[in-house]
């Protein structure tokens, strides 16, 4: 019942039942698995164990150290059945990183295809120690070593916007079409439109990003693109963000009328790599294990989908589906699958609108999927023909994954005489100590229990009061999307009543007094109003954040936004920080959200130049002891709109930075 995963509480109950006068406690449960796992391990070490186990499945996998160590640095592994299936569906891979499947924190790079029953396959899986560049190619080499030959290299890949995985995919598949997450991206401009755009008009916006993303046409994405930036004329920094961090860099990558013109087979988003991520972390339960533990969970998984995968090709061969009985249907029968028949089905649909005009059909599905269009299918109709299987890419034929990965040729490539010879001359011209440890190496290749390997060391725990959250649970991190959605309706919970409003209209006038006090007595009268923000170490970006007619909870794209403006602007603002600006980027920088320390804090006057640069206007600051004001180093405010372009920001109580309103058209 361990074995399979059984909680301890239901193997208990499971005793109970057989015999009734079993006086187990849940104690005994723990130690007598604890004592299982213990048994099947025996004097091996982690690495050890783990390697006996790939050996005794035949998975295919790789490792390799870090430098001068033993330590393991990152793993790969593989089910030969994933082999199979791979070299009968290369076309399409999707890839991407999830986390906290294991008691060291290593990052897991999940590799997945798509079968031509529209079921999601794993290519194979990575433990990483970090995600860098260079890590995501070594394990991109080994899913490279795993196609038969260089013809069956997908064609497409697809992941989210990770740089370091992009560029490893551009080193290592440099002929294969990379596109982007579609949904990801989606989400990402939602959560921006949010931040700077008005509720009333969001959804407008979001409907015409959309419009932009579905264009089948050159033109028509020419014409959207138009249109948004007319809409958006007034949010110029969210036109800025959707352009230069999407459009203009990426929308080969995800924009229908670039997409449409590879055979992605309707794989433009990450969906499927992202549920088969559930599947496992279903399978491990906790992310308190070892290695072991984990490739015993992915050992579980993929045995069980590739008893999925090979149902699904029986049911096909052996059944017919009573929708496709049809003779227009018949040469098809037994020979494709079913997701086939109903993706041109739904092109039958389509025949009632676009007939026989090629321009009107737009023929994507042909490009996309290998299959017949709604026009090729009219013709068909009109000519009283069935649909030709020749008609139908050989994807879709493919129903099993009995792939042959070996023939005469490839046997006589690893004929291994050579190699033995050179061995044998090596041991008798080398000294004990060499033979030694040349012996050592051959035998971890044969016998790879035998290994030197360790595993990698436990992160180590701070000191400090314990959590109520549970790091380790196998669960993933919001997204930062997913964070502005909880802080939007965490704002719409806030909704204060009317009690509670007057509370705060007093509470609020007693520290607006309180606030005003602490600036000099010949400024005070030109203060028109005082507006506090949240104290949690952020309190100046979410005061300029509120300044620029965003929400308050708009503060991280504020520090985004500095940091980028001074990366992009180095040599300027060196003179500025006096070559200081690496001290004022990592202040910029944060490694979690919530109550940030003192080093965090915004800090003037360094950041007061590039404030008053990055968004044009004049920050004016106010304190007890010195006050400031700060222009834009290379441009000056419009006179039109310079009560927008005034910003004032108060320091109080030597820890707070709060929103100050000035008296306008006032001779100071």
């Amino acid at each position: 019942m361990t074995k399979y995963k059984l909680a301890p509480r239901f193997i208990l109950n499971a005793l109970k039942v057989r015999n009734e006068t079993n006086v187990t406690i849940p104690s005994q449960i723990y130690k007598a698995r604890s004592t299982y796992r213990s048994s099947l391990r025996g004097p091996y070490t982690e690495m050890q164990h783990l390697l006996k186990l790939i050996q005794q499945e035949n998975y295919v996998h790789w490792t390799r150290r870090r430098e001068n160590s033993d330590i393991l640095r990152d793993i790969f592994w593989t089910h030969p059945d994933c082999i199979k299936l791979l070299n009968t569906f290369h076309f399409v891979l999707i890839c991407d990183s999830t986390y906290k499947t294991n008691r060291y924190r290593l990052p897991l790079l999940e590799i997945v295809g798509v079968t031509s029953t529209s079921l999601t396959f794993s290519v194979g899986f990575a433990y990483l120690e970090k995600e860098r560049q260079d890590n995501f190619i070594w394990a991109f080499e080994k899913v490279r070593m795993l196609f038969k030959s260089e013809s069956l290299i997908s064609k497409v890949i697809v992941t989210d916007r990770d740089l370091a995985m992009m560029n490893a995919i551009s080193v290592v598949f440099p002929t294969s079409i990379h596109l982007l997450c579609r949904f990801h991206i989606e989400k990402n401009v939602g959560a921006r439109c949010k931040q700077y755009v008005k509720k009333d008009r969001q959804e407008e916006v979001m409907d015409l990003w959309k419009k932009i993303v579905y264009s089948t046409s050159v033109e028509e994405y020419d014409h959207h693109l138009q249109q948004f930036e007319i809409l958006c004329a007034d949010i110029i920094l969210f036109v800025d963000y959707v352009k230069d961090s999407w459009l203009t860099p990426y929308k080969e990558r995800f924009v229908n009328v670039w997409t449409n013109r590879v055979m992605h087979l309707g794989n433009t988003t990450s969906n499927r790599v992202e549920s088969a991520h559930w599947r496992l972390k279903n399978m491990l339960q906790t992310s308190f294990g070892d290695l072991c533990k984990s490739w015993d969970a992915v050992n579980m998984m993929l045995k069980n989908q590739i008893c999925i995968i090979q149902s699904s090709f029986q049911k096909t061969i052996k059944d017919v589906e009573h929708g496709y009985n049809s003779q227009f249907f018949q040469n098809l029968h037994h020979c494709v699958s079913r997701k086939c028949m109903k993706l041109i089905d739904n092109q039958l649909e389509r025949v009632k609108i676009v007939g026989t005009n090629k321009t009107e059909c737009g023929c994507s599905i042909r490009t996309t999927h290998g299959l017949p269009c709604a026009c090729e299918l009219a013709k068909l109709q009109i000519n009283g023909n069935a649909i030709p299987l020749d008609s139908i890419h050989d994807f879709w034929k493919q129903l099993s994954i009995a792939h042959e990965l070996e023939d005469e040729e490839s046997l006589s490539d690893y004929d291994f005489s050579e190699e033995l010879e050179a061995m044998k001359a090596y041991m008798k011209t080398h000294d004990i100590i060499s033979q030694r440890i040349f012996k050592a190496k051959v035998r971890e290749v044969v016998f790879p229990h035998t290994t030197s390997i360790l595993a990698p060391p436990e992160k180590v725990r701070t000191k400090g009061a314990g959590k109520k959250k549970k790091e380790f649970d196998t669960p993933r991190d919001p997204s930062y999307w997913e964070y502005v959605d909880a802080s939007q309706e965490s704002a719409k919970a806030r909704q204060p009543s009317q009690s509670s409003q007057r509370s705060a209209r007093q509470q609020s006038q007693s520290s607006q007094h309180s606030f005003k006090t602490q600036f000099p007595t010949y400024i005070r009268p030109y203060i028109e109003d005082i507006v506090d923000v949240v104290a949690d170490g952020n309190c100046g970006f979410r005061a300029i954040a509120a300044l620029l007619g965003w929400t308050e909870e708009s503060w991280a794209l504020v520090r985004s936004q500095l940091d980028k403006e001074i990366g992009l602007h180095k040599d300027v603002y060196s003179n500025v920080f006096d070559d200081n600006v690496e001290s004022v980027r990592n202040s910029l920088k944060i490694s979690k959200l919530g109550a940030q320390g003192k080093d965090k804090w915004m800090s003037l006057p360094d950041l007061g130049y590039v404030i008053a640069t990055l968004y044009n206007v004049i920050l004016v600051s106010l304190s007890r002891n010195l006050n400031m004001t700060f222009f834009p180093l290379n441009k000056s405010p419009s006179k039109e709109t310079f009560g927008q372009s005034l910003l004032a920001i108060g320091f109080v109580n030597e820890n707070h930075w709060v929103q100050v309103k000035l008296m306008l058209n006032v001779v100071y």
